[in-house]
């Protein structure tokens, strides 16, 4: 049986903390490209540049980044709350990822989510369950 040492579990919390502290600036991003971009059609700032970047709509590109930074809280919060590290972790990387496109949460964010769930997923140990003792009965 193999056992997880106390250290192992130290960076699995750490990796789910860089995840946490990913999700928020992601999100945090996200909010504030909506924001600014409602604020600039607003107040006519040369019809924000047409608020488009290569035919992508600002407002669509935050709305993208928030929820791929709640999915990346989400990642972290399986990874802590039901012990499923390597799912969590693999939600993680793939929606940090995806943020690229949309600025990565000032590109920290990113870089964040990536190192967080690498290190919970390179720390985890599963428990292995004891093989059942088999009796023989004559």
């Amino acid at each position: 049986m193999q056992v997880q040492s106390q250290s192992d579990r130290n960076m699995v919390k750490a990796g789910v903390v860089l995840s946490i502290v990913s999700g928020f600036l992601i999100v945090l991003q996200g909010a504030l490209r909506i924001i600014r971009t409602q604020w600039g059609l607003e107040l006519g700032l040369g019809e924000f540049r047409r608020h488009t970047l290569h035919g992508i709509d600002f407002k669509v590109l935050g709305i993208v980044t928030v929820v791929s930074g709640i999915m990346v809280l989400a990642g972290a919060l399986l990874m802590y709350k039901t012990g499923r590290v390597k799912e969590g972790a693999i939600t993680v990387i793939a929606f940090s990822v995806l943020t690229v496109f949309g600025g990565g949460g000032y590109l920290i964010g990113l870089v964040l989510g990536v190192v967080g769930a690498a290190l919970a997923l390179t720390h985890y140990q599963p428990r292995r369950q004891p093989m059942p003792q088999q009796t023989t009965t004559s």
